[in-house]
């Protein structure tokens, strides 16, 4: 048995280890299965298939985990409606960005340090701290955005708020170090602040002009010089405030990063940040644009996702992968945001329709392809486990059927 298996056995002197190649196909289980690190692999009730056993093995996990002691019911989804933070803690952290984001805007021209002092940063950094415990106690709730707007200038603060709660339940999921874990809740708090040098009636705008949106491109280096030089921050948190607005397709800003630096040069924390910045932009309330629902958030960021036949894409397929294995669930209920019927288009350019979910693997569900790389029908469709081949993934979803040429 390896170290990492005496190491899990040694925190969780509960667990019960079983060999996956003992395990039979359709197997269910009334406990969540993990694998030497404690990432949930199967959950309870999830039937175990040959594919997974073969998956799991290639990976050479030889080994699956759980606690006798924590057995699930069968009934529901196990998602509670509670939110992943308490109304009270959102709250505070509310308030905390108000009063940043308000010193900074009159005070801009002031010196940095005295604008992000000491006991300013570690006051955001208890809360976010706070936050993490609270996710830790709250593992079942789901995270219904801070949406309701009062007033335009409250959409920085809670969307903030947003972005920093997201930032810190990704990293949790993904079992990240304590510290990247605050890193990142710190940086989705911080990672607007340089929005403070923008007049408020550019930023209440739908469209702007190329001036305008010029200015607007700046607030990620204005954001960066308030920290740049403070020693309280975290060089993670700084990364967030300075890269979090660049795109895998080289039209993000304020350095258009191409995809090799998206890989290789940006951390794969500030491209996951990215994420959360976008889906929480998307379902908040607005001064400008519609509010979108979960599922709808969600499909729209499948459609941003590379693929080698995408012009336009904003995100890197392994990231958004972690993203919605680690938070699709809690993000839209407990409900898939795919679903069986769906019109889809792979990484290969081929469209196909999805005939079953995998709860596991969202991305990579069983499909019928019914056309071809150039879109032409197939004469004879073709049915496909996304999962036997992971580099497979679906990368667009059709709202409405196209026309097939």
């Amino acid at each position: 048995m390896s170290q990492d298996n005496k190491n899990i056995q040694d925190q969780n002197i509960n667990l019960v280890h079983m060999d996956i190649r003992l395990i039979k196909s359709g197997a269910q289980y009334a406990y969540d299965l993990l694998d030497e690190y404690g990432n949930v692999v199967l959950e309870a009730y999830q039937e175990f298939t040959e594919i997974l056993k073969k998956h799991l093995l290639s990976e050479n996990i030889r080994f699956l985990y759980y606690n006798p002691a924590i057995k699930k019911p069968r009934e529901g989804k196990g998602f509670v409606h509670d939110h992943v933070v308490s109304a009270k803690l959102q709250g505070e952290v509310i308030e905390n960005a108000k009063e940043i984001f308000d010193f900074i805007r009159e005070n801009l021209k002031s010196s940095s340090t005295q604008l992000l002092s000491k006991s300013r940063v570690d006051a955001s950094r208890r809360l976010v701290s706070r936050v993490l415990e609270e996710i830790a106690d709250r593992k079942d709730a789901v995270f219904n955005p801070l949406m309701k707007l009062k007033s335009l200038d409250e959409y920085d603060y809670l969307h903030s708020t947003n972005v920093s709660v997201l930032g810190a339940l990704l990293a949790r999921k993904l079992d990240f170090s304590k510290d990247v874990q605050v890193a990142m809740g710190m940086g989705g708090l911080f990672h607007d602040i340089g929005k403070t040098s923008i007049a408020k009636d550019i930023l209440a705008k739908a469209k702007l002009s190329d001036e305008e949106f010029d200015i607007v491109k700046e607030h990620p280096h204005v954001g960066y010089k308030l920290v740049e030089n403070n020693p309280h921050f975290m060089e993670l948190e700084k990364r967030i405030v300075l890269l979090h607005h660049e795109r895998s397709d080289g039209n993000g800003y304020p350095f258009g990063f191409d995809m090799d630096h998206m890989m290789q040069k940006t951390p794969r924390e500030v491209r996951l940040m990215s994420l959360c910045d976008v889906y929480s932009a998307l379902v908040s309330e607005r001064p400008y644009g519609r509010t979108f629902s979960s599922f709808e958030a969600l499909r729209l960021m499948l459609n941003m996702v590379y693929a080698p036949y995408k012009t336009n894409h904003h995100f890197l397929p392994t990231d958004f992968r972690d993203f919605i294995r680690a938070l699709g669930m809690s993000l839209n209920e407990g409900n898939f945001f795919l679903k069986p019927g769906d019109l889809v288009r792979l990484e290969t350019g081929e469209v196909a329709v999805i005939e079953e979910m995998n709860r596991l693997y969202p991305l990579n569900p069983r499909v019928r392809i019914i056309t071809g790389k150039d879109r032409q029908p197939l004469k004879r469709q073709v049915q496909v486990d996304l999962l036997k081949d992971y580099r497979s993934y679906i990368s667009n979803v059709f709202e409405k059927q196209p026309e097939v040429k």
